[in-house]
């Protein structure tokens, strides 16, 4: 067996500190060096505090601008990846998102790489007819899938015709050291901090705001909360597209007073310190959220909407409520549940925390990925 494995992962972007790009920058950062060498190659770059850390852990980041398809500038950058791949020794290619599925298996197939792997991190991966089409042209390229939950697999296994037996399941994981459960003394410190008192029931989300991550369902949903429990306050953290739209809207309605919109921000778990209740209800399109392992690994309960691996974290009535997507009152109810029983509350929170410890730990997800490369590459 080869001394060190050379893999490069490709990935369409990574200007903004997305679950893919947390989930990449742990794996690269943390993957045995005495058995793998790894290097990044993205279509479109810009710096962020992830880029960063990786760089500074000595993992190189290559940025090969590539923006569409089937152009001179494609093919010319196409040539640039090529000999990247030859010159590097590259053993092992790993595909992020359709972009550099499409190009990272074709240049790494025509580069003589026979270990070819995509990761599928979503239920909506291809998300048009021309995705569709391309994915059809470079599926049979690729050696094997990682899907990162079985609800991922289930959905590729129908929508793209790809063989189960070539899928693997490795699910996210959280640092347990970044995200852990608060004491009763800092929590109150930090509810001071910002402005709340003990007795404020603070129902919180953290998402990018795009039109999939379903904001209305949430915010109709603390509105009947509100009618019912006075002292319900919401805080909601994330940037994105549509922030300004939904500040605005609710400046104008009776639940002004009782949301805060924090922006993006670099301290989300000093936010999630305030949450009685976490909630993650989008419509379509989830992977397995790494939002949701955070708030577990915090000790909450949290309410999700039964889309993509939600349910594979979230075990309905055990460590939260699963419910349809779509439903702002089934999400009152459950948060309204959780609000009239603390108990309910706090052994639920419990059963997070060890749920994460048990299944969900970046260790886990490491030690799962080095397992699969070493017998992946074996067997191409």
């Amino acid at each position: 067996m080869k001394d060190r494995i050379n893999i490069l992962f490709i990935i369409d972007h990574f200007h903004l500190a997305g679950g893919t790009e947390k989930h990449l920058s742990y794996l690269v950062r943390h993957l045995d060096r005495t058995k793998f060498k790894c290097m990044i190659v993205v279509f479109d770059f810009g710096h962020n505090p992830l880029s960063n850390k990786i760089e500074a852990s000595g993992v190189p980041i290559v940025h090969i601008p590539v923006y569409r398809y089937y152009t001179l500038n494609a093919l010319i950058k196409g040539l640039e990846l090529f000999r990247l791949i030859k010159k590097n020794n590259i053993d092992l290619v790993q595909t992020f998102h359709i972009k550099s599925d499409f190009y990272g298996a074709l240049i790494a197939k025509l580069s003589g790489v026979k270990c070819i792997v995509s990761s599928k991190r979503d239920t909506g991966d291809l998300k048009s007819r021309w995705h569709f089409f391309l994915n059809r042209r470079v599926k049979n390229l690729f050696s094997g899938f990682i899907a990162v939950a079985d609800a991922v697999k289930d959905q590729i296994v129908v929508t793209e015709h790809i063989k189960r037996e070539k899928i693997t399941t490795i699910h996210n994981g959280v640092n347990l050291g970044k995200f852990a459960v608060p004491d009763e003394e800092k929590r109150m410190q930090i509810r001071r901090k910002f402005g709340y008192s003990e007795s404020d029931f603070i129902i919180g989300t953290v998402a990018w705001f795009r039109p999939e991550k379903c904001y209305d369902v949430f915010f109709e949903a603390i509105d009947l909360v509100r009618q019912s429990a006075g002292n319900v306050k919401a805080v909601v953290v994330g940037g994105g597209q549509q922030l300004d739209y939904y500040k605005n809207k609710i400046n104008n309605t009776a639940l002004s007073d009782h949301v805060l919109f924090t922006g993006l921000v670099d301290n989300v778990s000093e936010y999630i310190n305030l949450f009685d209740v976490a909630c993650l209800v989008p419509g379509k399109n989830e992977g397995f959220s790494n939002s949701i392992l955070e708030k577990m690994a915090m000790g909450l309960p949290l309410v999700v909407t039964d889309v993509g691996g939600n349910s594979e974290s979230v075990l309905d009535g055990f460590n939260g409520f699963v419910i349809p997507p779509g439903d702002s009152s089934a999400l009152s109810q459950s948060i309204l549940e959780l609000y009239r029983d603390p108990e309910k509350r706090r052994l639920m929170g419990k059963r997070s925390r060890q749920r994460v410890e048990e299944h969900f730990t970046i260790f886990k997800m490491i030690k799962d990925h080095e397992k699969y490369y070493e017998s992946f590459f074996n067997s191409c």
